[in-house]
Order: structure tokens, then C-alpha cells, then sequence
């Protein structure tokens, strides 16, 4: 069998040493890069609402970034390396989440907006239309209440049209009750409720 000629096998040994330092450096060297992507990550999830609408998600990319700083302090850098890429992973799936709940809040927030509009439209219809006593008794006594929820459901659809979907949605149900009991009142439906009971 014919061996190679000794410069030639210097030459081999060479490169597998070379190689061999190559992954011994790169396994020796903290993951900055990539804790650093899973920090940027965090910080997008934060701005598209995570700490909002998807919690659980984001709490997971800041423990296990956590982790991988606690990791390059214990010199295990293999280790920090996968919590790094875990904790970015995790991080990005929290901005989709929160972006994808957003989307549908605000789809409800509109509706929700419409809803209380159109009740307020009808409050307003029936104040102006009535004619008979006692509606115009309803209608005199309903005005003030009519005017402050009025106020208050602009201030609601100026939110809407801000982009303050969060505030928006905590403020429209109340002022959607409080129209519908408006709306009842004037049209009387309390009073024709409580003569039946009495029957």
C-alpha cells in the first residue's frame, strides 16, 4: 500500500487541526448575536400589544432569554445558544398573536361603535318625534341624559378613529346599555312591562 508523501499528510493533519479549532471556537464564544435578536424580538411583541393579547407567549421569550444570559454566565454557551433562538421564536410568535387579536378587537370595536350609533340615532328620533303626553313627558325628562351620552359616545369614536381600540372596547359597552335603556324608556316598554306583572 502506498502512503501518502509526508508533506502531504502534514498537509491533512493541518486542516482537520484548523478545523477542529474552528468549532472550538465557534462553541466558544457567547450567542450576542442572537441573545440580541430575541432582545430586538421582545421589544417588537411589547409594541404589537403582547403584554396584552398574547401574555403567555411573551413571558415565555423573556424567561428563556433570561436563561440564556444565565447560561453565557455559566460559560455553557451551546446552552444559550438554543434558549437565545427559542426565546426569539417564542418572542415573534407573541407579535403575531397580539397582531392577529388586535385585527379582531378593532373589528369589534367597530361594531360595537355602530351598534351604539345606530341606538343613539333612534333615542334621538324618538325625542324629536314625540307628540302625544306622555311621550313628550318621556322625551323632556330623557334630553339631558340623551346629550351627556351623546358626548360620551363621540369621545368613544374619536378613540376608534385614533387607533384606541382598548379604550374604545371599555367604554362601549356601558354607553350600548345604557342607549338601550334609554331607548326603552322613551318608547315606554318598562311601564307596559310592569302593568303586566301586575296582571
Amino acid at each position: 500500500m502506498l502512503l501518502p508523501p509526508p508533506r502531504a499528510r502534514a498537509a491533512t493533519w493541518l486542516c482537520a487541526l484548523l478545523a477542529l479549532c474552528g468549532a472550538a471556537a465557534g462553541c466558544a464564544e457567547p450567542p450576542t448575536k442572537e441573545i440580541d435578536q430575541a432582545q430586538a424580538a421582545i421589544e417588537v411583541a411589547v409594541s404589537a400589544g403582547a403584554e396584552r393579547f398574547a401574555a403567555t407567549d411573551l413571558a415565555g421569550a423573556r424567561t428563556t432569554l433570561t436563561q440564556a444570559r444565565d447560561a453565557v454566565g455559566q460559560r455553557d454557551y451551546k446552552l444559550a445558544l438554543a434558549h437565545a433562538i427559542d426565546s426569539r421564536e417564542r418572542a415573534q410568535t407573541a407579535a403575531r398573536a397580539a397582531g392577529e387579536a388586535r385585527a379582531v378587537l378593532k373589528r369589534e370595536t367597530q361594531s360595537a361603535l355602530a351598534g351604539a350609533m345606530a341606538l343613539q340615532a333612534r333615542a334621538q328620533r324618538l325625542i324629536a318625534t314625540a307628540s302625544s303626553g306622555p311621550a313628550r313627558t318621556r322625551a323632556r325628562r330623557a334630553r339631558a341624559l340623551h346629550a351627556k351620552l351623546t358626548a360620551s359616545l363621540q369621545e368613544a369614536r374619536t378613540l376608534v378613529e385614533a387607533g384606541d381600540d382598548i379604550k374604545a372596547s371599555e367604554a362601549l359597552p356601558r354607553l350600548t346599555g345604557e342607549f338601550e335603556k334609554l331607548v326603552e324608556e322613551l318608547e315606554g316598554r318598562p311601564a307596559a312591562q310592569s302593568s303586566r306583572k301586575a296582571r
